[in-house]
């Protein structure tokens, strides 16, 4: 009789004990199942803004690419009138000298991704194309960065003082009529068009790259 009472009691025990493991299991199944709906939720809302900072982006890179393919047009036009620039009318002389120094730079809008960085959140991106394609485009952003920066700072290394010696912008006359013989005058025209196409062929790059990654975030977003 003890030992029935005693096989009753271990058996109840081992009842209880199944209960409770099934009990957690089943707390932890839907605790991971709600936690992977708020998951799918965030990740979505991110693919969302990641797509609306993409829209943005290749509107921008149109505009600086309208305008980088216009700044090339005319330093050649004026690299081929650098041998007469001097004898060329006043508002001419004023137009080339301002070719290197006119600018239209790309500042892409990585709000949503930096966000992610920083929150860890971008481990919640479940398509391995779409997070390749963003590190693939930030690099290429990158890129971007540097040439742009380097061109600017040759600009307030050389040419920007060069100019401000030389040229009275109040009046857009030249000052210094020594301006169209100086090397480094003549060679910023010739840096300007190189730098000018290695920056045009970043910008289609990235705006290539952008609008493929806004066709795999629609895919996924329609699934």
């Amino acid at each position: 009789m003890f030992r029935l009472n005693e096989n009753a009691r271990s058996g109840n025990l081992f009842l209880e004990i199944l209960m409770i493991v099934v009990g957690i299991n089943v707390a932890l199944w839907f605790e991971n199942w709600f936690q992977d709906l708020e998951n799918a939720d965030i990740e979505a809302q991110y693919m969302a803004d990641l797509r609306d900072d993409l829209v943005t982006d290749m509107a921008s890179l149109d505009d600086v690419l309208a305008a980088s393919e216009a700044k090339l047009e005319r330093t050649a036009q004026y690299m081929e009138l650098l041998p007469t620039i001097a004898k060329l009318p006043p508002q001419e002389q004023a137009q080339a000298i301002y070719t290197p120094a006119n600018y239209q730079y790309f500042v892409p809008s990585d709000f949503t991704f930096r966000a992610m960085q920083e929150s860890g959140d971008f481990r919640l991106l479940r398509n391995r194309d779409i997070k390749k394609s963003i590190l693939r485009l930030n690099r290429r952003h990158a890129d971007i960065e540097l040439l742009q920066t380097n061109y600017l700072q040759a600009l307030d290394d050389g040419y920007i003082p060069l100019m401000m010696h030389s040229f009275d912008i109040s009046t857009l006359t030249v000052t210094d009529p020594g301006l169209f013989d100086n090397q480094l005058f003549r060679n910023f025209f010739v840096y300007t068009s190189q730098d000018t196409r290695a920056m045009l062929a970043a910008y289609r790059s990235a705006r290539s790259q952008s609008e493929a990654l806004v066709a795999l975030i629609d895919a996924a977003l329609a699934d």
